[in-house]
């Protein structure tokens, strides 16, 4: 075999400014994203369709499911949005809320509407921290934004 695996050309990393500017373009125009908790049977990772308000990812899940479970014992959690060469994590507690309760715009993003799916609850996960990269060698400024607040 002759292919020979290279690393990308090096680039130098992104000033905040515009990391934080690609972030919110990802964040508003992504739909999908990863969602980690955790709970008693370990941890969890489940896709969700999300909408981003502005300070928090809004996603709807049914009532039953194991991350609703996961998250009434332990509301830490971390979503994932891109690839690994282009990654935005998003980290907070998150609130259970009524789906019904949600602006009805929200659900033209989001599948599972209380209208259409019976037993459907609101996980809103405010933006309290948030990391992005695109390689390596922009991790040592992956942090854009802490406590809630956007880096500058």
């Amino acid at each position: 075999m002759t292919d020979v695996l290279r690393p990308a050309p090096a680039t130098p990393p992104r000033p905040l400014p515009q990391r934080r500017d690609d972030v919110l373009r990802k964040l508003t125009h992504e739909r999908h994203l990863w969602l980690a908790t955790s709970g008693p049977q370990g941890p969890h990772l489940i896709p969700l369709s999300y909408y981003w308000d502005g300070s928090a990812l809004l996603m709807t899940t049914k009532t039953t499911s194991r991350t609703v479970r996961n998250l009434r014992t332990e509301p830490h959690a971390r979503a994932a949005i891109g690839t690994g060469s282009d990654v935005v994590l998003v980290d907070g507690e998150v609130q259970i809320e009524p789906a019904e309760d949600l602006n009805p715009l929200i659900f033209r993003r989001l599948p599972l509407s209380p209208q259409r799916v019976p037993g459907v609850v609101a996980l809103r996960l405010p933006a309290d921290s948030v990391q992005a990269w695109r390689g390596v060698h922009e991790i040592p400024g992956r942090v854009v934004r802490e406590d809630g607040h956007w880096l500058s």
